[in-house]
């Protein structure tokens, strides 16, 4: 349960977050780019609208890394505060050589890229478990207006509860996952004289 819920689990959880939050000023051109294709539908309440905005807004972080000197020094703040990566294993300031620049845009699109995915599950899972969890007190015609028909009677249910548990299980393990994920490759020498860095 420490592993997934525990102190580090949850800071880790929230670097995550962090990494969702910046992915949002690349996730809104995306959208305004897509918007003359989409017939005056919205990112934000269209999943192929949602899914094509975050695979523009990806490479858009990928590609403007490089061009902010700040990238580094946020990035190795945030894993140094978040995820327990020690100071020592982290380049301190501005990436200046070609290939540093190249690093430091290759972990700060897999922050956002991850962070954005778990960002969306942390907003929308514990919604959907609450609405599971009251599916056996209310009436059948909530639950038709809630889109719950599978629901609606007999033994099923009674099975909703147990769906918004194993919902938010879910999502506690997948931010546990990736949060873990995170340190290790930070952690790896790029070679003897140097050290690793985001």
């Amino acid at each position: 349960m420490r592993r997934l819920l525990g102190a580090r689990a949850r800071r880790r959880w929230v670097h995550l977050i962090l990494g969702g939050a910046l992915l949002m000023p690349y996730f809104l051109l995306a959208s305004v780019l897509l918007s003359p294709l989409t017939e005056g539908k919205s990112a934000f309440t269209s999943l192929p609208l949602t899914l094509a905005a975050y695979g523009i807004a990806v490479p858009l972080a990928a590609v403007s890394a490089p061009l902010f000197t700040l990238v580094r020094p946020l990035s190795v703040t945030a894993v140094r505060t978040l995820c327990g990566v020690p100071g020592e294993q982290l380049a301190e300031g501005p990436a200046r050589s070609p290939a540093a620049r190249g690093r430091a845009a290759a972990w700060w699109t897999l922050h956002l890229g991850v962070g954005a995915v778990v960002s969306g599950m942390t907003l929308a899972v514990p919604p959907m478990a609450l609405v599971l969890f009251t599916l056996p007190v209310v009436g059948p015609g909530a639950r038709a207006r809630l889109g719950m028909d599978w629901f609606a009677s007999g033994a099923a249910v009674y099975a909703a509860p147990l769906a918004g548990a194993l919902l938010l299980a879910a999502l506690a393990q997948c931010a546990a996952v990736a949060g873990a994920l995170g340190p290790p490759v930070l952690t790896v020498p790029l070679l003897p004289a140097q050290r690793s860095i985001p």
